[in-house]
């Protein structure tokens, strides 16, 4: 078993050469044995429409049931879905197969003990379990639940649009699109719809709404049919990307600071918990409306853990994950923000543009992947810290290096990758002299490390 499929946030590798059943199989029966001895009786089960993904959720129920569980299977669902499923069935933890935004001969597992995903050292705990042969064993079973309905029913129940807005969605052929069509069109959308005909091998392109490349299509639609917005979602229906109607695409810092707003005006000091990679503006606009930025590590188990010990109104990251605290579940769900977006253009009788109001201006790169090896990076961003420190600046190190630039009125970050062999890296000024001025001091460290890629950066502005 490769050890390295183990990572912060879930477990993730290429099917075949790092995954096949029966490590799936073993991985199940590990996480079944820790949640056993925790007292749990049921675990919820679903997956995604990767072709690996069927046959992985059989040997994962095998995996949970030699361990006495009872198993629920969801089947076909989003991972919100599946979140949802674990509250609504009452069961004590979930796995969903997933390989998420990742190639297709990638795939994998997000694991949850109660509500909560888990992540760094208790993933090692599976793996640990796992490598021992420790298990627990019973008699345990397989079941078929459909959740859907419910979770069908209760967004509808939160959600009515009078305005009928013309939307125009793109799924990527996830597993999102049939219900991300049914539950817009019965919420009261005008819908042109995109690839949203589950197919595995993603045809058109990678379901990851945070690659630009991956948006042209529903940017081209938007702007064609004149609709009031765009959205794009992941492979596993648990991100969002929003394109405005001129087709801009809208950062996701933005969004946050869009539904803190709203928050606020109900929950006057709230915490609101933002990613390390999210803009400046957002800690500045937070407190503008009366509530308490706080900045955390990237990683969506992170994110929620981080929330709920907060007791946090909103947290979300850069990448799309965003997870209202109070007003929702403390779920991950763009079909919600979806319609939350829609609901706050119709109260307040604006365009998707103008929910931003106020927001200032600044220049900022997305998020830049620079590939570097697994087992260099690391060390990489831990020399990077020193080496940034070393040069006067005072470093953000919560999770890589966060690097104030005030001479050009910016910030730089450098981070490695917890699910790629890759550094991230995100650069943002008020002005577009400053951000190339940020960009060119972190190339200047950057290019002392020959293993870093730097050819995507190189390009980035």
């Amino acid at each position: 078993m490769n050890p390295a499929i183990f990572r912060e946030y879930d477990i993730r590798g290429l099917v075949g050469p790092d995954l096949d059943a029966e490590v799936v199989r073993v991985i199940a029966q590990a996480f079944g044995t820790r949640l056993v001895r925790a007292g749990g009786r049921s675990c919820a089960l679903g997956r995604d429409v990767r072709h690996s993904s069927a046959p992985f959720a059989d040997a994962v129920a095998e995996g949970l049931a030699a361990t006495g569980l009872r198993v629920l299977d969801c089947g076909e669902v989003p991972t919100p879905v599946l979140y949802f499923g674990i509250l609504e069935l009452e069961a004590d933890g979930g796995i969903m197969i997933t390989g998420s935004h990742n190639p297709i001969d990638y795939n994998g597992l997000k694991i949850c003990q109660g509500t909560l995903a888990l992540s760094g050292d208790e993933i090692q705990d599976i793996r640990r379990i796992a490598e021992a042969g420790d298990f627990a064993t019973g008699d345990g079973s397989r079941e078929t639940v459909d959740v859907v309905p419910a979770y069908r029913s209760q967004l509808l129940a939160r959600f009515s649009l009078k305005s009928k807005p013309l939307v125009a969605v793109d799924c990527g052929n996830g597993v999102a699109g049939p219900l991300v069509v049914s539950i817009l069109e019965a919420a009261g959308c005008r819908l042109e719809a995109l690839y949203c005909d589950p197919d595995g091998s993603f045809p058109n392109h990678l379901p990851d709404p945070e690659v630009p490349e991956y948006m042209r299509d529903l940017v081209a639609e938007v702007e064609k049919k004149q609709a009031a917005v765009g959205f794009g979602f992941d492979g596993d229906g648990d991100r969002l990307g929003v394109i405005d109607a001129t087709g801009t695409k809208i950062s996701a810092d933005w969004l946050i600071a869009v539904f803190a707003r709203d928050l606020l005006s109900r929950h006057p000091g709230g915490v609101i918990r933002y990613d390390v990679k999210c803009g400046d503006f957002l800690a500045d606009d937070v407190r503008a409306h009366g509530g308490e930025p706080v900045m955390g590590r990237t990683g969506h188990s992170i994110l929620k853990k981080d929330i709920k010990a907060l007791n946090a109104v909103l947290g979300g990251e850069l990448s799309g994950h965003i997870v209202f605290g109070r007003e929702y579940h403390l779920i991950d769900d763009p079909i919600y923000c979806a319609l939350k977006i829609l609901s706050l253009m119709e109260q307040k009788n604006v365009s998707c543009r103008g929910l931003f109001e106020g927001i200032p201006e600044t220049f900022a790169t997305a998020e830049i992947k620079a590939p570097t090896p697994d087992d260099q990076k690391f060390r990489i961003v831990a020399e990077l810290v020193e080496a940034f420190r070393a040069a006067g600046y005072d470093v953000i190190d919560i999770d890589g290096a966060r690097v104030p630039v005030p001479e050009a009125q910016g910030w730089g970050l450098v981070r490695a990758s917890n699910t790629t062999a890759n550094l991230t890296l995100r650069f943002e000024s008020r002005t577009r002299e400053g951000l190339a001025q940020v960009r060119a001091i972190f190339v200047e460290q950057l290019a002392r490390h020959p293993a870093i890629d730097l050819g995507r950066l190189r390009g980035a502005l």
